[in-house]
């Protein structure tokens, strides 16, 4: 969370913009949208492009009827299709289509390096051939390219709807959707990382910083991102742009995947520290959730008005008396969220140690969790009725847990499972004053 304290003249400009007005020539005034552009307070609109100077590169590996599809809706564009390895050999005979292949699946993270060394544009899309685009889709990504400082952009990526139970789930919980919120992107961030199934970068910036690590099977689309954002680039989600992609076609896979997208949680931790932190709760509202598990239920009140009144404290100490009480709600509320959806995830161990040992916590877990995951339900479009819904997004957190653990014993270490606490924690109410 991030909140600022206009100046009057700072509020003016703002309340132009609101107005409809674009950001002007001025230095005062372009200053300003840089820093609220930064904070994520803002989000530019940006018009699609003409001169689409750009090359979609497709990874794919047994799949030649969805690259065919996706080929076929791209016509116009260059196209490079790196075959992975399939067992059957793609056989492509389309205009503006290069195919390159590997002889044996070297993984998602190679193939794509190997089609960024084909590219000669100035910017690469590189999109999985499960994914439906459009030269449309491509136009309005380009749109964020004209401001020279971003790097990459990458429009949300919803799930196909489908028939069934697990497509129904997907629309509402894919781990590709970031949602329908713009962000600037970037460890801490409201969107914190981008997928590799649809994602728009500049070939230079790529290449500059090494591109894909192909030692990487889960995760490679995370490390780069976060090595152009630690490198000083502008990363952009626009969910404005909507692409879809194909659901998983069974449960299986649907674990699979979720356990998978967790193992990388400990090869990331290794090259990127606490940017992979489980939960990051102000030091009260940890140690209050921790009190209210094992104090007895007369005395929760006093835990949370006590809890309360400390998060209350160091708001007003930042902004001064008049702060909102939102903002302390909003810290309390995310610190909350994110360290009980925490217990379901990386430190599912130790939760269900503590429930086996005490009834008291077993109960207090059970509704927490609940309580989180019927939170999310609610904030979804409840394609699945709510049980079933609830149920299967606790199925969703544990598998991405045991596939912390499974990363952390293999890389044999616990990285991944520590929050960051205290004043890591706290920083994600910052204040900044504006002056233009």
């Amino acid at each position: 969370m991030r909140a600022i304290v206009l100046s009057d003249a700072g509020a003016a400009i703002v309340d132009r913009w609101i107005d409809g007005m674009p950001v002007g020539d001025g230095d005062a005034e372009r200053r300003l949208a840089r820093r609220l552009l930064a904070g994520g307070l803002v989000h530019p609109h940006v018009e699609p492009v003409d001169d689409l100077d750009v090359t979609i590169v497709i990874p794919v590996l047994d799949d030649e009827p969805g690259v065919c599809r996706l080929v076929e809706s791209l016509r116009g564009v260059p196209v490079i299709v790196v075959d992975d390895g399939s067992m059957v050999p793609l056989s492509l005979e389309t205009p503006d289509v290069t195919v390159l292949r590997h002889d044996t699946p070297r993984g998602p993270g190679a193939a794509r390096m190997t089609g960024l060394a084909a590219v000669t544009t100035a910017n690469v899309l590189f999109v999985d051939a499960d994914v439906e685009l459009t030269p449309d889709d491509v136009a309005a990504l380009l749109g964020h390219f004209v401001d020279r400082d971003v790097l990459a952009a990458a429009p949300r990526v919803a799930s196909a709807p489908s028939g069934g139970l697990l497509a129904a789930y997907e629309e509402d919980f894919s781990p590709l959707d970031l949602g329908p919120r713009p962000s600037p992107v970037g460890p801490g961030r409201l969107v914190s990382y981008l997928p590799s199934a649809a994602l728009l970068l500049r070939a230079d910036a790529v290449r500059a910083v090494g591109g894909f690590d192909v030692t990487l099977r889960y995760g490679e689309d995370v490390d780069l991102i976060w090595r152009l954002a630690a490198d000083g680039g502008v990363i952009r989600y626009d969910p404005d742009v909507v692409v879809r992609h194909r659901p998983r076609a069974n449960w299986r896979g649907w674990v699979r995947q979720r356990v998978a997208y967790g193992s990388s949680a400990a090869p990331l931790a290794a090259r990127h520290g606490d940017a992979t932190a489980p939960a990051r709760p102000p030091t009260p509202v940890l140690f209050g959730l921790v009190a209210a598990a094992v104090v007895p239920a007369r005395a929760i009140s006093g835990v949370v008005s006590a809890t309360t009144a400390v998060v209350h404290r160091r708001v007003v100490a930042a902004f001064g008396d008049e702060a909102p009480p939102e903002i302390t709600r909003g810290v309390i509320e995310h610190g909350a969220e994110s360290t009980i959806t925490a217990l379901l995830r990386a430190w599912w161990p130790f939760t269900l140690l503590a429930s086996i040992a005490s009834r008291r916590v077993r109960c207090r877990v059970a509704v927490a969790l609940i309580g989180v995951t019927a939170v999310e339900y609610a904030h979804s479009q409840r394609r699945v009725d709510p049980v079933r819904g609830i149920a299967l997004r606790l199925i969703d957190h544990l598998a991405y847990g045991v596939g912390v653990w499974k990363g952390a014993a293999w890389h044999r270490s616990a990285k991944a499972l520590v929050p960051v606490v205290g004043n890591g924690g706290a920083s994600s109410s910052t204040t900044t004053v504006a002056e233009p």
